[in-house]
């Protein structure tokens, strides 16, 4: 599947909008000062898949389309979305994203921290715009949701008996929190019903599950040429995900469990172990199990999304479950 000639055919009703929001972003991102201008001219240098942003407007077309509301409502949230990697890649001691050099191995983790908040203050100023308190209310929880993600997922960090239960509530709170925003905050502003702004929660919820799920399984399926980063990558920084969970719970793990736990508290980690570990996930249960999760996550997303009546744009958010779940990166 071609990722790009994919999105572009999804995202063809709204791409002079979305051409407006990556305007607008880098107008209201401007700074006055030349090194912080940079750092974020670099940060944008890598752009990503934008389904943040394609849901917020999507969304907001199932019902009144403000583009008003959801041009300052989509800066926001990709403002948000960057600002939470620039910091994440501090917190992992990342040198690149995407192939490419992160803000903190360039500038360093002080640049790259201010960077970040400078995103996060930047966000006030687009979310008052809306002048809307349920938007207010939306994006702080939000915020602070996202934040509360990153902390479960550093308590989480070498953590072998990390439960199926423990990772979904990471990701909930990590990924698939701010995929509910988007969708729910372009249903705020579009003059949804309070049912239908519920159900569009439920659909970026789950889509966002599903999302996460199907990231964690790239981790352990594809290399770095398709993802940008080395397969086992996430085992490496010493994080269980999914696909490590199911595939731990099989009656036969011992002899690989104990090679995971060496791996997860050795300082110098063996690469032909670490390779024994991810060609062992990778063929067997626990990313058979990840992917039937992802799937089970789609159809709950599909679930929501069928409450609102057929329509081009109904079919476009239907569509991008199908994405989601069978993306390759």
């Amino acid at each position: 599947m071609n990722t790009a000639a994919t999105l572009s055919r999804l995202f063809t009703s709204i791409q002079s909008d979305l051409e407006q929001v990556d305007a607008t972003f880098q107008e209201r991102a401007t700074s006055g000062l030349d090194i912080l201008n940079a750092a974020s001219m670099h940060a944008l240098g890598s752009p990503g898949k934008r389904l943040r942003t394609a849901l917020t407007l999507l969304s907001g077309k199932l019902n009144n389309y403000r583009f008003d509301k959801l041009l300052p409502l989509s800066v926001a949230y990709e403002m948000l979305h960057l600002a939470t990697l620039i910091h994440d890649d501090i917190v992992d001691e990342a040198q690149t994203r995407r192939g490419n050099p992160t803000v903190n191995s360039v500038w360093g983790d002080k640049i790259a921290i201010l960077l970040g908040d400078y995103y996060f203050a930047k966000t006030a100023g687009l979310i008052a715009d809306i002048e809307d308190p349920r938007i207010d209310h939306l994006f702080s929880d939000t915020v602070a949701t996202v934040c509360e993600g990153t902390i479960l997922e550093i308590m989480a960090a070498g953590r072998i008996d990390l439960t199926v239960e423990a990772y979904y509530e990471k990701i909930k709170c990590k990924t698939a929190c701010l995929f509910a925003a988007c969708s729910k905050g372009g249903a705020i502003v579009s003059g949804a019903s309070p049912d239908e702004i519920s159900y569009m929660y439920d659909y970026g919820l789950h889509l966002g599950m599903a999302f996460q799920v199907i990231d964690d399984i790239l981790d352990y399926t594809q290399d770095q040429s398709t993802i940008g980063k080395p397969a086992g990558n996430d085992l490496r920084q010493g994080m269980i995900t999914l696909p490590l969970i199911y595939a731990l719970q099989e009656p036969s793990s011992n002899g690989h469990q104990q090679k995971v736990q060496d791996l997860l508290h050795s300082n110098t980690r063996n690469e032909s172990d670490l390779q024994e570990i991810i060609a062992w996930v990778s063929q067997g249960y626990g990313v058979k199990q990840s992917l039937l999760d992802a799937y089970a996550h789609g159809n709950k997303a599909r679930e929501a999304l069928y409450h609102f009546p057929d329509s081009s744009n109904r079919d476009v958010l239907d569509e991008l479950i199908d994405f989601v779940v069978i993306r390759k990166k």
